[in-house]
């Protein structure tokens, strides 16, 4: 049975042990992920594979092709990344768009269970906010699930906690179509067109260890499959 002599050091005791709790979870937050390390855009070794990668991804996308043919891009994980940190703002500002101020430099893990992305932004106090994806076609249509963090603590944290922090990249569901069709309910059909009027119809997502593989057909000019 509580007495009062007993009720206030297990109170105390409590409240002190959920502030310990409370800075160790403020703590890990802070920490970004011990693989997080972006190239560096001056690099000239980066900028070169950027610049091969975004080649490499025209000359494919633009090649003509048999209707029938199914064919696959195999992009490496390093790529991706040169691309992200040297290539980023100017494509970006091709599309009219201007990569926001507010967030840093991201860089993508990708396993065979998903890809990791971690993004730094002054919307999180400089901290960085981690988004697991699992991505996927599905009728036609990007699928697949999304969850975050921020740093490394290890709780997952629903997606709507992280919207205004990401808000400015996301709402571009052109520029990214995953994480916009993860983020929204409205079906974004995962067909990329091209200046001559194809469309890029892509079939599957696979992800290999450090490497993403694209399963893709190249349709005429008005057509559309629904897989």
């Amino acid at each position: 049975m509580f007495t009062k002599q007993r009720i206030l050091p297990t109170l105390t005791g409590a409240t002190l042990a959920l502030l310990v709790l409370a800075l160790i979870a403020w703590w890990l937050a802070g920490l970004a992920p011990t693989w997080y390390a972006p190239p560096d855009a001056s690099d000239p070794a980066a900028r070169g594979l950027g610049e091969t990668a975004e080649y490499r991804l025209v000359e494919e996308f633009q090649k003509i092709r048999p209707e029938d043919e199914v064919w696959r891009l195999r992009i490496p994980e390093d790529a991706i990344n040169a691309w992200l940190a040297t290539r980023l703002p100017a494509w970006l500002e091709g599309q009219g768009e201007v990569w926001p101020d507010a967030i840093g430099v991201p860089q993508v893990r990708i396993r065979p269970s998903g890809i990791t992305v971690a993004v730094p932004t002054s919307h999180l106090g400089g901290r960085h906010a981690i988004l697991a994806l699992a991505p996927a076609i599905l009728g036609g249509d990007f699928a697949g699930t999304i969850t975050g963090r921020i740093g490394r603590l290890p709780i997952p944290l629903p997606t709507s906690l992280l919207a205004g922090a990401l808000a400015e990249v996301v709402e571009d569901t052109d520029a990214l179509p995953f994480l916009g069709a993860a983020w929204s309910s409205d079906p974004v059909p995962a067909a990329i067109p091209l200046v001559d009027g194809r469309i890029i119809s892509l079939q599957s997502i696979q992800l290999d260890q450090h490497r993403l593989v694209l399963t893709a057909t190249t349709l005429p000019p008005g057509r559309r499959d629904r897989h």
